[in-house]
């Protein structure tokens, strides 16, 4: 059978199976997507997946590093020391006292290591529980800290540190019975 077909044989078998057989119209949806495909593509800009990568290269270095860099201290000394405190009393919140001394026993160890003297301590009520003490060390200041609880599970930090001369500012103070202490905030806690 090959014998007898040559090469004209061919074309002349393809016209007749293009006459011969039926032909099929392409649905519409095979149509137009022939026709998308067959288009010219949209042409993306070379440079944004380079602009994009180095964009997000920067952002991760920056949130990386950002916590390395050193805080800016503040100038007032009120507020610098409230910083510290704060910082003691979340340490005491992630990490526990260091050494909780039961109270009142340790009151002559305390005043001792603390330089000052309590001559009593809220032992606790209904409300608060006292957890323990400990001496402290903040700002080149000796003091102490008594951690208290209450009964949803809050801690209470009470840090006695001697700081005479400390300027208080008057706008900040609020009248608590014959007393007027300065509520400052720092850091989402308050602290009086």
């Amino acid at each position: 059978m090959s014998d007898r077909l040559s090469d004209s044989s061919d074309e002349a078998l393809g016209r007749r199976l293009a006459a011969e057989l039926p032909r099929h119209a392409a649905p519409a949806r095979l149509r137009a997507a022939l026709v998308e495909a067959a288009g010219p593509r949209p042409r993306r800009a070379p440079w944004l997946a380079p602009a994009l990568s180095a964009v997000a290269t920067a952002l991760v270095l920056v949130l990386a590093f950002l916590p390395m860099l050193p805080r800016i201290v503040p100038a007032d000394p009120t507020e610098r020391l409230v910083r510290v405190v704060v910082a003691e009393h979340t340490r005491a919140l992630m990490w526990g006292a260091r050494r909780p001394e039961v109270i009142p026993a340790a009151l002559p160890w305390l005043t001792q290591e603390s330089g000052i003297g309590l001559s009593r301590v809220f032992a606790g009520d209904d409300r608060l529980i006292l957890v323990g003490a400990e001496p402290v060390y903040l700002d080149g200041r000796r003091g102490v800290a008594l951690h208290y609880r209450d009964g949803d599970g809050r801690l209470l930090t009470y840090t006695v540190l001697p700081a005479p001369g400390l300027p208080l500012p008057e706008r900040r103070r609020v009248q608590v019975e014959r007393w007027k202490p300065a509520l400052l905030h720092d850091g989402g806690f308050s602290a009086w």
